[in-house]
């Protein structure tokens, strides 16, 4: 052996040994490896609780009120029944706010037509509280002013509905709007373009689709534009409904969570609803357009089911990019994107080449202006808010809920001209100016609010006069007077004489009070109808004191008025201050034969699922009698042919109109209320200032009502004696019923039971002689002294 191999392996075996537990194979691995089951168990227990938190929030939202889905209110439900009253032309402008097209032949839903005596609609689906009603075609036939036939789809009916105009949608607090469509309703071409643009493998994927990112890659690849997007449809509803658009890492990951959640809690069919209904589809200045049924709305100004194809397909493509695709904005991009879209419709066989080809070479057909129709009744409105704050619904008003009203749009733009036009007419005649009005109109058969106008300015959102600005009523309260006469028809009819002469009434302080006629004239004598129609001051108070104070204000609370009354003789003078809305309601118990109703705006109230929240009662609550309500009716019919309100006779000579002048001291306030068979209007003109107006009832307030008639037109008060009421003479002088004939007669209607006839008379109608007793006879007048003598 050599040296230089002894001397290596004796180096070899002086070398120390390794270790089999070296620091870096032993303790160390096994610390490393321990460390990381225990970060990686942290890690899952953290990613555990973090999906049971996202679970829960899921759950949440999904199953709660996933959305705020504005409350819709809306007019009235226009309903029509044979013999009923009908004017063509109140329809058609109805029809044309609700952006109706008149057409030459009826086709489609949304179209009506006018021929001569009939009048065809083809309403459009519509919920009227008990679920989606289908389109319908309806025809109207008319005959002499009168519903003479009606057909429902061909088929003869007694009544029909048509649909309400939409007043206004009542937003969240964050300025979200939707309308809410089940997804049986989205038509099945908009669902299948939906899938094939955004989601193919939507029914085949768990919440995420790598397919489907590789498969949108390579068509927007060949495209040359995005065609197709990389996340499923569920992760942007995850996005759109729980996640902000902040483009971060740890967005994605959530979305990415919340999808797989919300695959494993519901059902495709589920998750397609709630994205249709959730999508960010547009901006209406401050409030964010949600949802396909609001966006079709937004876009054509029609419900999904009208749209054609290139709409479709132009609502799909704007889910890309809202801003970017806005049509009105940037209509070049969004001409090009909706092309994109049929393009792809067409190769996945959802349209035919005739079709595609004459959708393509289709302009775009949007609403020539991105502001939705601004419907703005503000008084209206106010009212209906504070009967919802009554009703407790404020808190419910974001889960979308229907409110229906007896709003009447025709009626409503009536009162706004009549007191646009009046009023600068009225100021230039008398020489003031700041004049300031307010009106309500209301159905008499069920007291619903069918208009308000709260200010000159008609659109004024401010303070509401026609709610708020209580002004003493002057005469108007003088019914209320004469009613509680009449129903104590024992001791009065419409022929008692009344006193009219100078009066003076002292109170305990020592002041004294002389009220006065209008016109300053005193007449000795006068009838109860006689004071009430001419509006005369003193036998008003007369009358009033022998009724009692207390018994006149019961008769206000009982036909309705809620405030409070001071028994003091000039209360019966109208010193009592009220709202026209306080006024409207006593007087719709006057003018509907003695029934009590609520005046109410809201009708009835539904949830989105047809659930009833409220609905105005239907309950009689008969207040007079019906024979005192005749006679007070009768009373304040005669007020418009031959007393203060007089000029309604020649101005509307076919009508029978009823109806009460009011002025307060001063002419500060100048008051009408007036009605016919339906309707029953109050109105009232003043100033803020308080000063005089230089009008009375009959020469400003009257004027506003004459208006608003001549453009509403009327139908006449049914004149039918009830039972117990007959017609009845009566000797003027002494207000006795008669059964012979006297110097001065009226006849007039009266309660048989209250009635003593008797055969004398206090002024004998002179005998009229015949000719043969002129030539030959005897004087009557000589015999007659010649036997007083003896």
């Amino acid at each position: 052996m050599s040296a230089k191999t002894k001397a290596t392996s004796k180096a070899k075996k002086n070398a120390p040994k390794k270790s089999t537990n070296s620091a870096v194979g032993g303790p160390v691995s096994r610390y490393v490896l321990a460390t990381g089951l225990k970060l990686g168990l942290a890690i899952l227990v953290i990613v555990i609780f973090y999906g049971i938190y996202l679970d829960g929030k899921v759950r949440h939202k999904f199953e709660g009120q996933r959305w705020q889905v504005p409350a819709q209110v809306y007019g009235a439900v226009p309903t029509l029944t044979l013999e009923q009253n009908v004017d063509f032309n109140n329809i058609e402008l109805q029809l044309l706010q609700l952006n109706y097209q008149r057409v030459s032949r009826v086709v489609e839903p949304g179209q009506f037509t006018r021929k001569g005596p009939r009048l065809i609609i083809y309403r459009r689906e519509f919920d009227f509280g008990l679920g989606l009603e289908a389109p319908a075609k309806i025809e109207i036939e008319q005959q002499a002013g009168e519903v003479y036939r009606l057909s429902f789809n061909d088929v003869e009916t007694y009544k029909v509905q048509l649909e309400p105009l939409l007043l206004e949608r009542i937003l969240s607090a964050e300025g979200e709007d939707r309308v809410f469509v089940p997804l049986e309703q989205v038509p099945q071409s908009m669902v299948e373009a939906l899938l094939f643009v955004e989601d193919k493998d939507f029914y085949h994927h768990h919440g995420l689709s790598f397919t489907g990112i590789a498969r949108a890659f390579w068509q927007n690849l060949k495209a040359g534009a995005r065609v197709q997007g990389g996340s499923t449809l569920t992760q942007q509803l995850a996005k759109n409904m729980y996640l902000n658009r902040d483009k971060t890492l740890w967005r994605k990951v959530n979305e990415a969570l919340i999808a797989v959640i919300l695959e494993w809690r519901y059902s495709k069919d589920q998750i397609l609803e709630a994205y249709v209904n959730e999508v960010y589809l547009g901006q209406h200045y401050g409030h964010g357009v949600y949802g396909l049924g609001l966006a079709s709305k937004f876009y054509f100004g029609k419900p999904l089911s009208l749209l054609s194809d290139e709409q479709v397909a132009l609502l799909i493509g704007v889910v890309k990019g809202p801003s970017y695709y806005d049509p009105w904005k940037n209509p070049e991009r969004a001409l090009e994107r909706r092309d994109l879209v049929l393009r792809v419709m067409f190769e996945n066989h959802l349209l035919d080449r005739d079709s595609y080809q004459q959708a393509i070479a289709t302009p775009l057909n949007i609403r020539p202006n991105r502001r939705f129709a601004q419907r703005s009744f503000p008084a209206y409105s106010q009212q209906v808010r504070r009967e919802l704050k009554q009703f407790g619904a404020t808190q419910a008003l974001q889960s979308g809920l229907r409110i229906f009203t007896g709003f009447d749009f025709v009626k409503q733009i009536n009162a706004e001209r009549s007191i646009r036009n009046q009023l600068d007419a009225l100021e230039q005649r008398q020489g003031v100016n700041e004049l300031q009005a307010a009106m309500v109109v209301t159905n008499i058969k069920d007291a619903s609010i069918a208009a308000i106008v709260g200010d000159r300015n008609v659109k004024f959102s401010g303070f509401n006069r026609a709610l708020d600005a209580k002004r003493p009523i002057g005469s108007l309260i003088k019914p209320a007077v004469y009613a509680s006469a009449l129903e104590r028809f024992e001791h009065y009819n419409l022929a008692t004489p009344l006193t009219d002469e100078p009066l003076t009434m002292h109170n305990n302080q020592g002041q004294t009070w002389e009220p006065k006629n209008y016109d300053g004239k005193y007449r000795g004598k006068v009838t109860l109808l006689e004071g009430l129609s001419r509006s005369l001051n003193i036998p008003t108070v007369n009358l009033g004191m022998a009724l009692g104070l207390e018994n006149v204000a019961n008769m206000l609370k009982t036909l309705g008025y809620d405030g409070n009354v001071s028994l003091v003789p000039s209360t019966l003078l109208g010193s009592v201050s009220m709202s026209p809305l306080q006024v409207s309601q006593w007087y719709s118990t006057l003018a509907n034969n003695g029934m009590y109703n609520k005046s109410r705006a809201i009708t009835a109230i539904y949830t989105s699922s047809g659930k009833v929240v409220w609905q105005k009662p239907q309950v009689a609550d008969q207040r007079l009698s019906l024979q005192g309500s005749y006679l007070i009716d009768y009373a304040m019919k005669t007020v418009t042919k031959t007393g203060t309100a007089k000029t309604l006779k020649w101005q509307f000579p076919g009508l029978t109109l009823a109806g009460k002048t009011g002025t307060s001291n001063d002419l500060r306030d100048s008051w009408f209320v007036g009605y016919d068979q339906d309707t029953l209007v109050t109105s009232w003109i003043g100033r803020d200032d308080n000063q005089s107006t230089g009008l009375t009832g009959s020469s400003g307030a009257l004027s506003l009502y004459s208006e608003f008639l001549s453009a509403q037109g009327g139908h006449s008060r049914f004149d039918l004696l009830p039972e117990g009421v007959e017609m009845t003479n009566f000797e003027i002088a002494t207000g006795n019923a008669v059964t012979s004939e006297c110097m001065e007669m009226a006849r007039y209607p009266a309660v048989r039971d209250g009635l003593f006839h008797t055969d004398t008379c206090l002024q004998p109608k002179p005998k009229v002689k015949s000719w043969f007793e002129k030539l030959f006879g005897r004087n009557d007048d000589q015999d007659d002294a010649v036997s007083t003598g003896h």
